[in-house]
């Protein structure tokens, strides 16, 4: 068993060390903003591809092959402990998401913060009112708040931890079924990799663009890289957690938060990063990106 948690923990830092890898391109190269909008885009394609085949089709196809009615009533009651648990997972995520933009975390993206700035002006008079915040109010935004780095952090933070934790329980099933099968159980046999693939591509465009943002509004450099580096090793504790829970948590309850972990994340892929990716790049151009995105993913199936 420990060995699983290592190998949890090694997959989620696997996951997202693109984090770093997308925070020093954000820092050190100057990226035209329709290529992060895109990048976005082929990230949220990858990821929903991922939580398609690796959350919710083992659920489906659960039901639709059991072998008696008695089966397929059970894993119908566990499809939808699934939904139930993505929807609290959904409004959990909205929920958590409100405080914190109440508290800076809005800055942690561009098209949040214009959206912010911009509901803000629609209470006012628009007369002598630009159409776009000006670089001035921007900044104006970011001196508000004091405590915006540990916004924007806690932000990442809340997009991270249910991606990990998904992880892990995804890893920690596949072993589970390769013990039963009395197969070797080999750390590279067990990689979803499907879902490594989503996480991996999503997390560099996330990081781009928010540590691009926060270079902007004056953070030093060992800070953002802290900050990821902090993100890394959290998403691989949520991995580990995840692997755990699903050794000894009850199998349908374990369907429930593996939901709420896939809800949190599937709204914060409609809220965070297709808006941000549509903000940067034309709207056509992402949708494009979204689907290849989508099969680039998938294409890692094969490898399973």
């Amino acid at each position: 068993m420990d060995i699983y948690i290592v190998w949890a923990f090694t997959l989620g830092a696997m996951c997202s060390v693109s984090l770093i890898i997308g925070a020093l391109l954000g820092i050190y190269f100057k990226m035209s903003k329709r290529v992060v909008g895109l990048m976005a885009a082929f990230g949220a394609g990858a990821l929903l591809s991922a939580l398609a085949i690796e959350l919710v089709a083992p659920s489906i196809d659960a039901f639709m092959h059991a072998s008696s009615p008695e089966i397929r009533v059970n894993e119908i009651r566990n499809f939808f402990h699934l939904v139930a648990g993505a929807l609290v997972g959904g409004f959990l995520f909205v929920a958590l998401d409100w405080v914190l933009i109440e508290h800076g975390g809005y800055l942690r993206k561009t098209a949040s913060l214009i959206s912010k700035i911009m509901m803000e002006r629609a209470h006012l008079s628009q007369q002598h009112t630009p159409p776009l915040p000006t670089a001035q109010e921007l900044k104006q935004k970011h001196d508000a708040h004091g405590n915006a780095a540990v916004a924007i952090w806690l932000g990442n933070l809340l997009d991270g931890l249910p991606e990990s934790f998904v992880v892990g329980t995804v890893l920690m099933a596949t072993v589970v079924a390769h013990v039963q099968a009395g197969t070797p159980v080999a750390f590279w046999d067990v990689l979803p990799y499907t879902l490594l693939a989503g996480l991996f591509l999503s997390n560099l465009p996330e990081a781009l663009s928010s540590s691009a943002q926060m270079r902007m509004q004056g953070m030093s450099v060992q800070r953002i890289l802290g900050m990821w580096l902090s993100l890394v090793l959290m998403t691989g504790l949520s991995a580990a957690l995840g692997a755990v829970m699903g050794e000894w948590v009850p199998h349908a309850s374990m369907v429930f938060i593996e939901g709420v972990a896939a809800g949190a994340m599937l709204t914060m892929i409609c809220a965070a990063m297709l808006p941000e990716a549509a903000h940067l790049a034309p709207p056509n151009w992402v949708g494009l990106a979204t689907l290849v995105g989508f099969f680039s993913a998938l294409m890692f199936k094969v490898l399973e």
